[in-house]
């Protein structure tokens, strides 16, 4: 090998340092390209992350909402339970008109999260 590198010609030796420095611009841009994909997951995890806490508030909000619904719709209805007690307390109450009211009362608790009734 040593012969070789004898008999070199300048134009030789310079094609030689072409390609070296051709083979040192290619890595290091294998070096830019793999940083920027990197770079991109990293942003993209961040910005997932973000979406995630977004939709976790969101969430708890519109739990918070619709517990706060529920609770005025089940005093509401206690209210108005209440004032029926008061009407139909000197009434005696028979096995039939008992299951009645548990069904009314319980067709209102099914009803509180439907649209209408926001």
């Amino acid at each position: 090998m040593n012969n070789n590198i004898r008999k070199q010609t300048p134009q030789t030796a310079q094609a030689i340092q072409q390609v070296l420095q051709a083979e040192r611009d290619a890595e290091r841009a294998i070096q830019d390209c793999e940083q920027e994909a990197r770079q991109i997951v990293y942003d993209a995890r961040n910005r997932a992350q973000r979406i995630n806490t977004r939709t976790d508030q969101r969430i708890t909000n519109m739990e918070m909402r619709h517990g706060h619904k529920l609770d005025r719709e089940i005093k509401a209805i206690e209210r108005d339970g209440a004032v029926e007690l008061r009407l139909d307390a000197g009434q005696q109450y028979d096995e039939d008109r008992l299951q009645a009211a548990i069904e009314r009362l319980a067709n209102e608790l099914c009803l509180v999260d439907t649209p209408a009734h926001d």
